[in-house]
């Protein structure tokens, strides 16, 4: 990283539901990928840890997931990485919330929890998550960090509040199944909260299928000219590297 610069790696993987060890493997496997690649922070999918979907998996599989967590923590201290991992969190009343994890100098430095939950076609979100009620911004080396998880990007209020608050750089993590033209929807909308805001917006989908659901991948770092740094391949995993200067959101 040099002044305002930031080197970020998307690791596009595919996650199995409620297989957390591979998923966590996938993960540390990436990170290490990103060590090669000399980025300052790898980022992942939506509930990277536990897979996404619908049932009762996440209520068995919870407390393995935080396991994992605390073991890609350990791993990014080692390698000397930042990283936003997409994971299921509970609270002490035992309410489940569909969370990211920014994680820095060894330890989880903030947590975001999903504001705008699903309940259509394949998603069944309220069954199974509290709704999360603050938009936090948080400290790092490279700049403020805002982050936001798939639907509550459809809506200006939450990066619109992230932007008041401060962040130059967005992080929109994701678990997005296939529809045909879906990934051009998803550009446009993405651009358009560019442009609201003036700020660089980071994606990262999940790719590939998983439990007979195909995911369209398709991640993309955004600048805050609205013009597509890097992009990763459609639905297949993939790990790309992509530059961001944060002093465009600054001027």
């Amino acid at each position: 990283m040099h002044d305002n610069i930031v080197r970020i790696g998307l690791g596009q993987i595919i996650t199995r539901l409620g297989d957390v060890e591979g998923n966590k493997k996938r993960i540390i496997e990436a990170l290490e990928q990103g060590k090669e690649n000399k980025v300052d922070i790898v980022v992942f999918p939506e509930l990277s840890t536990l897979g996404f979907g619908s049932g009762d998996i996440y209520l068995d599989k919870v407390d393995e997931n935080l396991k994992a967590l605390d073991e890609i923590v350990k791993k990014t201290e080692e390698l000397d990485l930042w990283s936003i991992v997409g994971f299921v969190d509970k609270d002490v009343l035992g309410f489940f919330y569909n969370a990211a994890a920014l994680i820095g100098k060894g330890k989880i430095v903030g947590k975001y929890y999903k504001t705008q939950l699903v309940n259509y076609r394949l998603f069944d979100e309220k069954r199974y998550f509290k709704p999360g009620c603050c938009l936090p911004i948080f400290e790092t080396p490279f700049g403020k960090i805002g982050m936001l998880i798939c639907e509550d990007v459809w809506f200006p209020e939450p990066s619109r509040a992230l932007t008041f608050r401060g962040a130059s750089l967005l992080v929109v993590l994701s678990a997005s199944p296939y529809d045909r033209g879906k990934n051009e929807v998803w550009e446009d909308y993405l651009k358009v909260r560019v442009y609201d805001n003036i700020l660089p917006v980071v994606f990262i989908n999940q790719a590939g299928v998983q439990d007979g659901v195909t995911y369209w991948g398709g991640s993309m770092i955004i600048n805050a000219e609205a013009k597509i740094v890097t992009r990763a391949k459609l639905l297949e995993p993939d790990f790309v590297v992509g530059e961001i200067d944060l002093e465009e959101s600054l001027k």
